[in-house]
């Protein structure tokens, strides 16, 4: 093995590289005598075939496999050898394959060298929002609003929407496995727009005690393959009817909410908001932690780690764009870039702080985090268990983990201010750093009332 040429510039390194003909002889005849111990053929006992049939046999597919494991034996001796910190991985190329050897191409980008920076000088502000008493009644008020309690009618005139029916319902139909074709005291929503309209537009008008028979033609793609394309026949009989009636705010709503009284309700939304607001301030005070101490640095970072990260970036943020029918303009690409650099320096300022300090992500935290994503696919647990667990997707995993811990770590060093500030104010500076769109989306002097409306909703969600 010969280096014919070496260039550096910045981070990049580029090697020319000539493999005599015979090192790659000698990683071809170690091919050949691995395949031979494997190789069947009549007439020899397995291991005994002689070398020159098996390499008539293999020697075309053999002989691109050892180019290939020469120049990858090759690749990762010189990285060693010239003490490359390599910030990716690195790439071959093959220039010329003769008869005297074959000439590759290597090139790679090394990690930045840079020295860490003391972060006692770092000023924080941690933002308090106070949860008032109306803001609490507000969402509690909005819940109960939306939630019905259900009273039996018994006096009943005729089935309508919006009332709940108790039923037992009848298959009349033949129907391979079917266990029972009777299905007892099934409730229903008359107008559900859940449910296929077919089948609750039959219960209306009719009463308590009332049977009604009614067929429905399942579509040939409906997801039942029992029931596609089939004509099915049913009968309900009608056993109880409720009507829907709003809560009071008082201690019969609460315990619907699953607390003992409406004071245990009360306590419960209010714990609920602080530990929003407290996550929204922390996230707030992360990022500004993460954005100062990107400022202290600017080393040169690798272009191919910049270039895919800024592709992600911009590959979320259109995704966006398309959801809300925006335009994704030249600027936003550029401002795509300068998040994706960032990221990839602090990636490796949190990296040499970790190491600093000895900060580690254990196995265990690594297997929680791919179960919170799993989590997030109901039925393809196995698939992202298999997608997370290899080793080229585990930086993805381990990353954003080492970044939490090392930031866990940097707070206990800066100096923090609480400031209290509006709901509004809160929700505002929790935002404001992800919306690309905000000033064509929202007038100026709308959108703080528009993020806490989207916040009190997520609220309500929560409290039901």
């Amino acid at each position: 093995m010969k280096i014919l040429d070496k260039i550096a510039s910045g981070l990049e390194r580029c090697y020319n590289i000539l493999i005599s003909k015979e090192e790659l002889d000698a990683v071809m005849a170690v091919k050949l005598g691995e395949t031979a111990k494997k190789v069947r053929l009549g007439g020899f006992r397995q291991g005994k075939v002689p070398l020159d049939i098996v390499n008539r046999m293999y020697g075309d597919s053999l002989w691109k496999e050892s180019k290939q494991q020469a120049i990858d034996d090759i690749s990762r001796k010189i990285i060693k050898d010239e003490k490359l910190a390599i910030s990716y991985n690195y790439t071959t190329n093959v220039i010329k394959d003769g008869d005297t050897g074959l000439e590759f191409s290597l090139e790679c980008e090394l990690a930045p060298s840079f020295e860490l920076k003391e972060v006692s000088g770092i000023e924080l502000k941690r933002y308090v929002a106070e949860v008032t008493d109306k803001e609490v009644n507000e969402i509690l008020e909005t819940v109960r609003k939306e939630n019905k309690k259900w009273v039996e009618d018994n006096n009943l005139n005729g089935i309508v929407e919006g009332q709940k029916v108790v039923f037992d319902l009848k298959i009349q139909n033949t129907i391979k496995k079917l266990k029972n074709n009777v299905l007892n005291d099934l409730e229903m929503i008359v107008g559900d727009k859940t449910i296929v309209a077919d089948y609750w537009q039959h219960l209306i008008n009719t009463k308590i005690g009332d049977t009604k028979e009614f067929s429905i033609k399942y579509p040939d793609t409906f997801s039942d393959k029992n029931l596609a394309g089939k004509n099915i026949k049913y009968s309900i009989t009608v056993k109880k009817v409720f009507n829907p009636v709003e809560y009071e705010l008082d201690d019969e709503f609460a315990k619907f909410l699953g607390h003992d009284n409406l004071e245990k309700a009360k306590e419960s939304a209010k714990s609920h908001i602080v530990s929003k607001y407290k996550f929204m301030s922390d996230g707030i005070m992360r990022r500004d932690l993460l954005d100062k101490l990107a400022n202290m640095y600017d080393f040169d970072i690798p272009k191919t780690m910049a270039t895919l990260e800024g592709e992600e970036v911009s590959r979320q943020i259109q995704i966006e764009a398309a959801r809300i029918k925006k335009e994704f303009t030249p600027h936003i690409k550029n401002e795509c870039r300068k998040i994706a650099e960032n990221r990839v320096r602090l990636g490796f300022v949190a990296s040499k702080i970790a190491e600093a300090e000895k900060i580690s992500v254990s196995k265990n935290e690594i297997s929680q985090a791919i179960k919170n994503i799993a989590a997030l696919y109901p039925g393809q647990e196995k698939e992202i268990w298999q997608t997370y667990t290899q080793e080229r997707a585990l930086p993805a995993i381990v990353a954003p983990l080492l970044e939490g811990k090392v930031v866990d770590f940097l707070r206990d060093k800066v100096k923090i201010e609480d400031v209290s500030c509006s709901v509004e104010e809160l929700i505002a500076l929790d935002e404001e750093p992800f919306d690309f769109f905000k000033d064509e989306l929202i007038p100026a002097s709308e959108s703080a009332d528009h993020q806490k409306t989207n916040h009190e909703n997520k609220d309500k969600e929560s409290l039901k």
